[in-house]
C-alpha cells in the first residue's frame, strides 16, 4: 500500500484532559470560552464545511451532465448526484450549527 492510499491522520490540538475538563465543566480547570484561538478554529472549521458543500455541489452538477451525455448510465449518475446533494446539504447544516456566532457561514 502506497502512502497516497493511506488516510491522513489528523490530530486535534489542545486535546487531552484539559479540553475534556473544560467540556465537562470540572472544577480546577479554567474554562476559556470565546478565546481568539477558539473563534479562529471555529471559523476555519465552518469555512471547511462550506468548501466541502460547494465541492459536493460541483460534483453533483458534473454527474448530472454525465447522465445527460451517457443515457445508458444515467440512472447511476443521477443516484450519485443525489448523494452528493445530500452530503452538500449536510455539510451546510454542520457549518451553520458550528459556525462562530458572527453570522452566515457562506460568507454571502
Amino acid at each position: 500500500m502506497d502512502s497516497e492510499d493511506r488516510p491522513h491522520r489528523v490530530k486535534a490540538r489542545g486535546g487531552g484532559r484539559e479540553a475534556a475538563g473544560r467540556a465537562a465543566g470540572s472544577p480546577g480547570v479554567p474554562a476559556r470560552p470565546g478565546t481568539a484561538r477558539e473563534r479562529e478554529t471555529d471559523e476555519y472549521a465552518s469555512q471547511a464545511m462550506v468548501s466541502s458543500a460547494r465541492a459536493h455541489e460541483r460534483a453533483a452538477a458534473l454527474l448530472e451532465a454525465m447522465a445527460a451525455a451517457h443515457p445508458e448510465e444515467a440512472e447511476l449518475h443521477l443516484q450519485a448526484a443525489s448523494r452528493h446533494r445530500r452530503w452538500a446539504a449536510n455539510d451546510r447544516e454542520l457549518a451553520r450549527t458550528y459556525a462562530p456566532r458572527s453570522g452566515d457561514p457562506d460568507g454571502a
